[in-house]
Order: structure tokens, then C-alpha cells, then sequence
């Protein structure tokens, strides 16, 4: 009986047997071994889902802050034509976790590896610093930042950051401006429509200028300035019907994506903060005047005699040799004829009437970058003899193009704008001179550049009408700086039905070949202008004109 049940044992009544306990150790090793398997496999789940958080998640962009939602949502910015000339981009911004990073030179060699215009030693000290977050970079690419995601460094971490980008570069860009990090204007456009480009569900902005003239605009400039190696060089074409501005353009100048590396020089938009006097081009407001206060345009004037005021003799650069009327007088530029119609209208009334062509104010552009007019300090006889050929008063490009146009669209000033302007849409104007006297001074000024100073504008087939200016800059013994010249050339055309004003300024220019030693503006600006007009014909497909018949109109002077 006890060898029956010497290897049994007794649990209460139930006797257990060598199997029962096999079966036993079997049933826990089993639940051991799934009890392993669901933890291994729970574990593994976690570690695939931690991977797919890392190289899908968050490989992808990174929801917006509302910072970064408010920055994207800056308006774009159109030519006249829809041609985009600032947008907005996600970009990056590279930062660190100096508490996460766990070798600082080992993810600086890495990280400089990947983004070589980092500085190393810059890196390590920031990674090293005792700070919550460092940054690194922005504005990184998706490339950039794939580059420093695939390095698998843990404390690198990036946030979206939305970049102003200005796909035409230099194109434009002192008409463009940029804004700061934060994507608020500083200047140019972007500062003078800031409160539409950041409003909530804004459209984009549509500018007045038409990258297409803009372009000719700037090539010319650019070629004009290394040829005649001049200091600086400004133009506008501006629609005179509408204040419009077509193309400005300043050189030197700089690439709004880079603002932070251009020189101060290079930022400035001379043509609406460079004041200058400005020379022969006011002789046309001069003679506008002069028709406004009854004078005869046939009147033979003594330019041949002496004129001195002050002890100041009132020199003519080509003296004319007999008496002469107003279109000889404007089209050899008289400096003795302007000052007799000047003085013979007097003070009172000259200050009256290049106040209403805004000369003795900024120009009304939305532009912050407008300067004032540098005014006499007194006005005397001598002040209002030089003011009518371009003396004494300084005024920005801008300002000259402002008041210059109503002598071509019937006498009504317009200030000038950026906006892009609906057809058929009336501006604000006011008249400034009789649509008579506006009609006689288009005549004058295509006898300029048929018979005059301006030959160099001449465009086959159109009737191009201008007026040259070379002025000596304020400085020296003598007052003026003699070889240091401001040239310029204000032009319109089609002479028929005048539209479209140019204007090309140029600071301190010299002789080229082909110029003959001269180094004034019927040799520079005026030659630079016919160029312009020239592509912006082509580019506009404007229809030539029956040229024989206007030579008759401009050339059958008094």
C-alpha cells in the first residue's frame, strides 16, 4: 500500500500525481512565455510607434504656432500684370536643447558637417551654454533641414519659420523694400501697405509697375552707369494720365532676400530721397510759368546782352548771338532767356507756382522713403534768377517727374502713386497750368529733341519730347564743383498723344568714347532715355507715329 503511493502525494482528499505536476510546470511555462511575448511585443509596438512619431510625424512640417500662422498669412504682391514680386515661404528655423544634447562636440562636428557656413566654435559655446534654447540657423530649406534631421542628434529641434522671399532679386527692390524677422515692412512697398498685406484673408497688393518696363528700365541703367562710371543713377517712367509709376529704379542697389548684408548706400532710393539741384530740366516749369503770366511766346528776348544781378553774371554755356523766342530759348537752353521771363514775373508768383507743382513739398507717394525739398533760405532777386534754370533749389527725382507732368496731360498735377489703378478710375488732380499752355510746351519740347539739346532721345518713328539738365554740385571754393556734374533728361512720349513721362538722373558721370570729351547730360541721360523708350515701344506695341507730320506741328515754331 505505501510503495503503491510512494511517489504520490495528497492534497485534501485528491491525490496528486508525477503527471499532474508536469502538467503544472508546463501551464506556467507557457504563461511565462506569453506574458513575454505580449510584453516584448507591447515594447516593440511602442519602439515602432516612437519611429514612426520621429521619421513621419514630425519629418513632416510642424503645425503652426499662431506666431507662425499670423506671419504666413502676409499678402503677396503683384506687378500690374500678376506677376509676383513678394511671397511668403515656410522655411526653418534651426534651435537647440543644451540639456538634451549629449555630446556638444560630437553635434557640432556633425552639425557644422551638414551646414557648413556655421561657425564651430560659435556652435559648441552655444551648445555648451546653460540656457533652455539656443538658436542655431534660420531660415533653413527642406534640403538643409532633411540634412540635419538625417544626423539622428538628439537636442536638435526645429520650428517652422515663414520667410519673405523676393523671387526677381535686385528687380525692383527700393520699390519693394523688405520687412524685419518678424515679417512687418520696414521699407518700400511692404512698409507703405503694411496694414493691407497683413490683414486677415487679404488679397494680394497689386503694385502700379510693370516688371517688363522695369526690367528695360534697370538694364539700361545698369549699362549706362558702368559706361559713363558714374557715382550713382536714378529713373521713373510714370503713366501721366494717372500718376501711375510704371518702373523706378536706383543704382546701386541691393537684393531685399539679403537686406541685412547691403551697404547703407546701396539701400538708398535715390529717386525719392536723393535731393539735387537739378539744373536745365526746371527750365520747361520756368517757361510754363512764363506762359501762364501772358507772356508772348514770339517776343524776341535779349539773351545776346550781359545780364548781371548781384555782382553775378548770368553765363549761357552756348551763348546765342541775336534776340530769340521762347522755342530757341528752351531748345538751346538758355540760361539768360529763363532768368528774363523769371524776373520779369517776379518772386511772389515763381514761389507761387512751384508751389503748386509740389516742389516745395515731399512728393504725396505711399512711400516712407520721400525726402523734403532743400529750400533757399532767402529768397532774393539773384534766388529767383537761378531757380528758373535749375539752381539753388534741390528737390528729389521723383518731385521733378511729378511737377513735369502736367506739361504733358493738359495741365493737371497728379501725385504720384504704386497702386496699381482700375481703368477707367479718376485720381484726385488739380490744375496747375491752362491746358494751352500745356498744349504750346509738348510743341516746345519736341523741338528739343528735333532741334535742340535732346537729338540724343530721338526714337525713329515716334515723337519723342524732353529736356536736358547738367548742373554743377554745390561744393569748392567757387559754390559749385565744376567737374562734378548732376545730368539729367526729362522726356515724354508719343508726341501725339503724350502717356508716358521718363526720367533719368545721373550723379557725378564721366566722358565716354563716342561723347567727345562731354560729359553733360545731352551725352548720358538723354541717349539713356532713347534707350528705354525704345524697349517700352516694343514691349508696350505701341503704333509709330506719321513722324513727317509731327516734325511740321513742333518744328513750325513762332
Amino acid at each position: 500500500m505505501n510503495g503503491q503511493y510512494a511517489d504520490e502525494g495528497v492534497v485534501g482528499a485528491k491525490r496528486v500525481t508525477v503527471e499532474d505536476y508536469e502538467y503544472a510546470a508546463i501551464t506556467a511555462g507557457r504563461t511565462r512565455i506569453i506574458i513575454g511575448v505580449l510584453a516584448f511585443g507591447l515594447a516593440l509596438f511602442l519602439l515602432m510607434a516612437r519611429l514612426a512619431e520621429v521619421s513621419v510625424l514630425r519629418a513632416a512640417p510642424e503645425p503652426y504656432s499662431s506666431r507662425a500662422h499670423d506671419l504666413a498669412t502676409r499678402a503677396d504682391i503683384l506687378d500690374r500684370n500678376d506677376e509676383i514680386l513678394a511671397t511668403t515661404l515656410d522655411t526653418y528655423l534651426l534651435y537647440g536643447v543644451p540639456g538634451k544634447i549629449w555630446d556638444p562636440v560630437e553635434t557640432t562636428q556633425a552639425l557644422t558637417a551638414a551646414l557648413p557656413d556655421l561657425d564651430p566654435a560659435d556652435i559648441e559655446r552655444r551648445l555648451t551654454s546653460d540656457k533652455s534654447k539656443v538658436y542655431l540657423k534660420r531660415n533653413l530649406t527642406p534640403r538643409e533641414r532633411q540634412a540635419v534631421f538625417s544626423l539622428g542628434m538628439p537636442g536638435l529641434e526645429f520650428e517652422i519659420e515663414p520667410r519673405r522671399i523676393y523671387p526677381r532679386g535686385h528687380l525692383a527692390s527700393h520699390v519693394l523694400g523688405w520687412t524685419n524677422v518678424d515679417l512687418v515692412g520696414a521699407a518700400g512697398a511692404e512698409r507703405a501697405f503694411e496694414q493691407q498685406l497683413s490683414a486677415d484673408n487679404s488679397g494680394p497688393k497689386r503694385l502700379s509697375v510693370d516688371m517688363r518696363i522695369q526690367h528695360a528700365l534697370d538694364d539700361e541703367l545698369r549699362a549706362g552707369m558702368k559706361r559713363f562710371q558714374a557715382k550713382a543713377v536714378a529713373g521713373i517712367v510714370m503713366d501721366v494720365t494717372t500718376g501711375e509709376i510704371l518702373a523706378m529704379s536706383s543704382k546701386p542697389d541691393f537684393d531685399p532676400n539679403r537686406f541685412g548684408t547691403a551697404l547703407p548706400n546701396d539701400r538708398l532710393n535715390r529717386a525719392t530721397m536723393s535731393t539735387y539741384e537739378l539744373g536745365s530740366v526746371f527750365k520747361p516749369l520756368t517757361t510754363a510759368m512764363a506762359l501762364e503770366a501772358g507772356i508772348d511766346p514770339n517776343e524776341q528776348m535779349p539773351v545776346h546782352k550781359p545780364i548781371v544781378i548781384r555782382k553775378k553774371l548770368i553765363k549761357d554755356d552756348h551763348p546765342l548771338k541775336a534776340p530769340a523766342g521762347m522755342f530757341d530759348i528752351l531748345a538751346k537752353s538758355s540760361n539768360r532767356g529763363v532768368t528774363l521771363y523769371a524776373t520779369r514775373v517776379g518772386e511772389a508768383r515763381q514761389r507761387d507756382f512751384l508751389r503748386k507743382l509740389g516742389l516745395f513739398d515731399r512728393v504725396p507717394i505711399e512711400l516712407a522713403e520721400s525726402a523734403a525739398p532743400q529750400l533757399p533760405r532767402e529768397w532774393q532777386d539773384l534766388t529767383t534768377a537761378t531757380v528758373s534754370y535749375g539752381h539753388g533749389l534741390s528737390v528729389t527725382p521723383l518731385a521733378l517727374a511729378a511737377a513735369s507732368a502736367p506739361l504733358f496731360n493738359g495741365g493737371w498735377y497728379i501725385a504720384p502713386t504704386l497702386e496699381y489703378q482700375s481703368p477707367g478710375k479718376a485720381r484726385p488732380r488739380r490744375r496747375v497750368m491752362t491746358e494751352q499752355t500745356a498744349s504750346t510746351m509738348t510743341d516746345m519740347m519736341r523741338y528739343v529733341v528735333t532741334d535742340g539739346t535732346g537729338r540724343n532721345a530721338a526714337v525713329r518713328g515716334y515723337g519723342v519730347m524732353g529736356k536736358t539738365g547738367t548742373a554743377e554740385k554745390p561744393g569748392g571754393k567757387a559754390g559749385y564743383q565744376e567737374n562734378n556734374l548732376v545730368t539729367s533728361f526729362i522726356s515724354a512720349f508719343p508726341y501725339e498723344d503724350p502717356k508716358y513721362l521718363i526720367l533719368i538722373t545721373y550723379d557725378e558721370p564721366q566722358a565716354a568714347e563716342g561723347t567727345w570729351g562731354y560729359a553733360t547730360a545731352g551725352w548720358n541721360a538723354a541717349p539713356t532715355a532713347g534707350a528705354v523708350i525704345s524697349r517700352m515701344v516694343s514691349i508696350l506695341g505701341l503704333r509709330r507715329e506719321d513722324t513727317t507730320q509731327v516734325a511740321s506741328r513742333a518744328g513750325g515754331r513762332p
